[in-house]
């Protein structure tokens, strides 16, 4: 097992921004999605959608020098952002943000393990279908693209009217050869999705999100597992996955094998965490 380093720890954040860069970009760029890059630093800028933190995000920040540019990238468009903030942060970062109005807004759990963990249930390989506990998982693809991003979405809370938006700007998801689409179902009834995203021999667990009516059935942990499966598949040697604070999702994770690498702060200068 790797140990927690500020290595790995920033590795580790290097893995999920990449996938955002991905996700927030992709062929054509059909969100406008803005970036700001300096080194390690990867600012990613949605301005049709300027309160939203994930799609608002800066990753890599390390040094107070780097803030007047990031202020500049987001005030161009006048809106606020999120930036991740490590534990072993400078003190002169963080009383850079301070001055410039910044305060906490969340905190996040970075989970890994290396090797990948052992399955709870007895290895499925890379089939279609993988069937335990009433839990049928299966890869979307092209033909079935619309029922796995509506579950996704409507997991996350997205109302019905925006799904339709939703659906164009995610259009390109299966096209992504790193990236495997997981449903979920539960009697014939979609249920969940995931995503697993590969950079690298790192699989990433990227995004999960379970309907109401299936919650608290097991769904969530067996689209970890299913997707740290498709990671040992696919040769990975690392998995990673990141969480809110003593979430579900967090302990569902450490279920599945992973440990905490480190805690983050996300900080930010919206009006609404002031």
């Amino acid at each position: 097992m790797l140990t927690a380093t500020a290595d790995l720890a920033r590795r580790l954040e290097r893995v999920a921004a990449d996938y955002l860069v991905t996700r927030y970009s992709g062929p054509g760029n059909p969100m406008g999605t803005q970036f700001l890059r300096d080194s390690d630093l990867i600012a990613t800028k949605v301005p049709y959608v300027p309160h939203n933190r994930f799609m608002n995000g800066v990753h890599g920040l390390e040094h107070a020098g780097q803030l007047p540019a990031v202020l500049s990238f987001y005030g161009a468009t006048g809106q606020p952002c999120w930036i991740d903030v490590l534990s072993d942060a400078s003190t002169a970062l963080t009383n850079a943000l301070i001055d410039a109005q910044f305060r906490p807004d969340s905190y996040g759990a970075t989970l890994y393990a290396a090797p990948l963990p052992q399955p709870a249930a007895p290895p499925t390989g890379l089939i279609h279908v993988e069937h335990y506990d009433g839990v049928d998982i299966s890869v979307a693809d092209d033909a079935g693209l619309d029922v796995f991003l509506d579950t996704l979405n409507v997991g996350f809370g997205s109302p019905p009217d925006v799904l339709p938006a939703l659906r164009a700007n995610q259009h390109f998801w299966p096209g992504i050869a790193t990236w495997r689409l997981l449903l979920a179902r539960v009697d014939g009834a979609p249920a969940g999705a995931a995503v697993l995203a590969v950079h690298e021999r790192s699989a990433y667990l990227a995004v999960a999100s379970v309907l109401p009516a299936f919650q608290r059935r097991g769904v969530h942990r067996r689209l970890i597992d299913t997707r740290i499966d498709h990671g040992r598949g696919l040769g990975c040697t690392l998995i990673t996955g990141q969480a809110e604070w003593g979430s579900v999702s967090q302990c569902n994770q450490q279920r599945a094998g992973l440990d905490i690498c480190h805690v983050k702060t996300v900080w930010t200068n919206h009006r609404s965490a002031v």
